[in-house]
C-alpha cells in the first residue's frame, strides 16, 4: 500500500507539470467541445497505461542495451510534435480561421475518434513521458510484484491519468474560456503550436 502511494503521488506530479499532453487536451477542449476534450484525454490516459505496461516489462533495461532505439523514438516522437505545432501554426495564419464548436465539415464522431488517437500518439511521442517512463518510473515500480499487484498498479496509474485530464478537460471547456479563447484564438494557437514544435525540436536534436 505504501508503495502505491508513493507512486501515485509521483505520477500526480509528473502529470500536473505542463507538456504537450497538458496544452493538446486544452486546446481540444476551447476549440472544440468537452467532450471531445474528454476522448483526447481517455486517448492520453491510454498511452500512459502502454507506458507502464513498458516500464514494468523492462523499458529502463531494454534503452540500456538498444541505446538507438530510444534516439530513433525520441525523433519520431519530435517530428510528430512538430507536425501537431505546424498544424496549429497554420490555423494561427489562417484568415479564414473560426471557431466552431459544431463544424460540418469534420463529423463529430469521427473528430472524437481522432482526438482520441492524436491525444494517444501525443503522449507517445511526448518527451516527458518517455524520460519520465524509462527513468524515474522504472526505477520506482517493483518488478517483482505478483499479478495482482501490478494491475493495481496499472490501474491507479490509469484513473489518475484519465481523472487529471479529465478535470483539464472540464475547466477549459467553460464557456467564459472558450468565450475568451474566440478573441485571442490566433495568438493562442500560435503560442501553443510554438511550443509543441519546441518539444519537438528538443526530442530531435538531443542526443544524451
Amino acid at each position: 500500500m505504501t508503495a502505491l502511494i508513493s507512486i501515485a503521488i509521483i505520477h500526480f506530479f509528473a502529470l500536473v507539470s505542463p507538456g504537450p499532453d497538458f496544452f493538446f487536451v486544452t486546446q481540444s477542449a476551447i476549440r472544440q467541445s468537452r467532450s471531445h476534450a474528454l476522448s483526447a484525454a481517455l486517448g492520453i490516459s491510454c498511452s500512459i497505461l502502454l507506458w507502464s505496461i513498458c516500464a514494468m516489462s523492462g523499458l529502463h533495461f531494454l534503452f540500456q542495451k538498444i541505446a538507438w532505439l530510444q534516439q530513433v523514438l525520441m525523433v519520431c516522437g519530435g517530428l510528430y510534435l512538430c507536425y501537431l505545432g505546424v498544424q496549429l501554426f497554420q490555423s494561427a495564419l489562417s484568415k479564414n480561421a473560426a471557431f466552431d464548436a459544431q463544424n460540418p465539415a469534420m463529423p463529430i464522431e469521427k473528430s472524437r475518434k481522432k482526438l482520441l488517437m492524436q491525444g494517444f500518439f501525443t503522449n507517445m511521442a511526448n518527451p516527458k513521458a518517455l524520460v519520465y517512463f524509462s527513468s524515474v518510473f522504472a526505477i520506482a515500480i517493483n518488478t517483482d510484484a505478483n499479478l495482482m499487484q501490478q494491475s493495481t498498479l496499472l490501474l491507479l496509474v490509469f484513473t489518475e491519468s484519465l481523472l487529471w485530464f479529465a478535470a483539464v478537460a472540464f475547466l477549459f471547456s467553460a464557456p467564459k474560456i472558450t468565450a475568451a479563447y474566440q478573441k485571442f484564438s490566433k495568438k493562442i494557437d500560435g503560442i501553443t503550436g510554438g511550443i509543441f514544435i519546441s518539444f519537438g525540436c528538443l526530442l530531435i536534436l538531443n542526443r544524451d
